[in-house]
């Protein structure tokens, strides 16, 4: 069961590679600095808004080559059949640890953002979902 849950969040997690980060709303960091530049009218602000959106771009990116190393590791034990159980429990430990820290560093930046911003800029960038109904 552990190693069908290491494969699921290895091949299923993330966008495959596009320039689309689920961090932004699935809108690539370009898009996101042509809204910020819409938003806020002062330049140093952008080019401050700007930096940030730089710095989640590289902790995703960073958090994508190290799933991908792990993806290695993980495919070439499961060649070996005499790969004892305690390494894949291993490798699902720095799974956790991938995840967790390239989420934290994310979202570290992102309130350090939504602190620069105005409420109302900060909700014009990053609006809330739309509330679900439920269909009874």
């Amino acid at each position: 069961m552990l190693v069908a849950l290491l494969m699921g969040w290895l091949f299923l997690r993330g966008h495959g590679g596009s320039e689309e980060l689920w961090f932004f709303g699935d809108r690539t960091t370009k898009q996101m600095s042509a809204e910020v530049a819409k938003v806020v009218p002062d330049k140093a602000t952008q080019n401050v808004t700007s930096y940030n959106l730089g710095l989640i771009e590289q902790a995703y990116k960073n958090g994508l080559s190290q799933r991908q190393s792990l993806e290695k590791q993980l495919l070439t034990a499961l060649e070996r059949h005499d790969i004892p159980a305690e390494q894949f429990h291993t490798l699902a430990a720095r799974t956790d640890e991938i995840g967790a820290t390239a989420t934290k560093n994310m979202l570290d930046v992102r309130f350090l953002m939504s602190e620069q911003l105005s409420d109302a800029q900060w909700r014009s960038l990053f609006p809330p979902p739309a509330a679900s109904v439920t269909a009874k």
